[in-house]
């Protein structure tokens, strides 16, 4: 016979293998000093905030004993981070950071996410590589269009949903409110009209033969009007006719739904951000905050996934509080039973999602 164990002891199973880890963990947290630290507990979900460290070695024995199930830091930099009232931390500056999330995403894999109920849903691996994908077009804006050299952007998969780009250069920490808004609104293409690339005599100045934004829009042009008389203007740099303006201006909103990134502007704008520490656990899902590089996307979803995966030894042995035939990580959940037994990194997934509870022999 099988029982359900009692959810506090269920939690408990799962902070001690939070616990496991963050004994030996790497956690990246430049100039941690200058940081605040948060954190959310799992026992009451109080977040725990205006917390400061010296070394990242003093936060790993600190949460090694309060286990978190989700650990922050600031974008921000402050005089005196462990100061309650925000006013009086003394801002000295902060990263840009820019976040895509999954949930935000409009189109057919991630509109198609698996519903669960009462507000739950499943993001599809699918999904995730819609997201993985719109962060590389974010980086080859961020380097080829904004000047960022590879060595200034450091690319995190949040263990849940989405990736974040983070910005530690001296020479964006002091950029305002507004200034940053400038660069949201051009990722965003707010105010896009493709008037503005075309010169007075009417030549384009969008081609695949340029660099930046000019060759974006020059492909997706391309992309969309197969023409050859179309093509050898925009090679050439020849005068686009009353007729091919008119056709493209008709098609601005596809041109800038392919040549937007879809960034959070919440987060970018937000000089005094709290976001997830780069080789914490995400408690939702039990999956690693993963430091990447732009060879790690290039491979794809399966790459990420296998490089946040923690929990892989042993097993454990679930009930399905809601069964659908979905897979998590390529992992197929059988419906057929009850009470099934998976893989430890799945049934810890499952639990913290809130749709499995584990079980034990009595």
């Amino acid at each position: 016979m099988t029982r359900r164990i009692k959810r506090n002891t269920e939690v408990n199973i799962v902070k001690i293998l939070f616990k496991s880890y963050y004994r030996n963990c790497e956690l990246v947290i430049p100039e941690i000093q200058f940081r605040e630290i948060a954190l959310q507990t799992f026992d009451d979900e109080v977040m725990i905030r205006h917390l400061a460290f010296k070394s990242v070695e003093e936060l790993r024995k600190y949460i090694s004993l309060k286990i978190p199930a989700h650990l922050y830091y600031s974008t921000a930099y402050y005089e005196n981070p462990d100061v309650q009232d925000m006013d009086q931390k003394g801002w000295l500056g902060a990263d840009l950071v820019f976040d895509i999330d999954a949930d935000h995403l409009d189109t057919d894999n991630c509109r198609n996410v698996i519903d669960l109920g009462n507000g739950r849903k499943l993001i599809t691996k699918k999904c995730l590589e819609d997201a993985l994908n719109e962060t590389i077009k974010l980086i080859d804006v961020l380097e080829n269009e904004f000047g960022f050299s590879n060595h200034e952007l450091k690319i995190v998969f949040s263990g849940s949903r989405g990736f974040h780009v983070h910005i530690e250069s001296k020479i964006v920490q002091n950029l305002n409110q507004e200034e940053r808004r400038e660069l949201i609104d051009y990722l965003l293409c707010h105010g896009f009209k493709i008037e503005k690339f075309i010169d007075k005599k009417g030549r384009p100045l969008f081609s695949p033969k340029l660099p930046g934004i000019g060759k974006r829009i020059g492909d997706i042009v391309l992309k969309i009007f197969d023409n050859e008389d179309l093509r050898n203007r925009i090679f050439t740099f020849r005068k686009i006719t009353k007729k091919w303006l008119s056709r493209i201006q008709n098609n601005l909103d596809v041109i800038i739904n392919s040549l937007k990134v879809r960034i959070d502007e919440i987060v970018t704008l937000d000089t005094k951000r709290l976001i997830r520490v780069p080789g914490s656990i995400h408690g939702k899902t039990g999956l690693k905050v993963t430091l990447l590089n732009k060879n790690d996307l290039e491979k794809g979803i399966d790459e990420v996934l296998k490089k946040s995966i923690i929990f892989r030894k042993g097993f454990m042995k679930i009930q399905l509080g809601i069964c659908k035939e979905v897979e998590i990580f390529d992992y197929k959940i059988d419906c057929n039973q009850e009470v099934i037994k998976v893989p430890t990194y799945i049934g810890v997934y499952l639990i913290r999602q809130g749709i499995a509870h584990i079980y034990d022999n009595g």
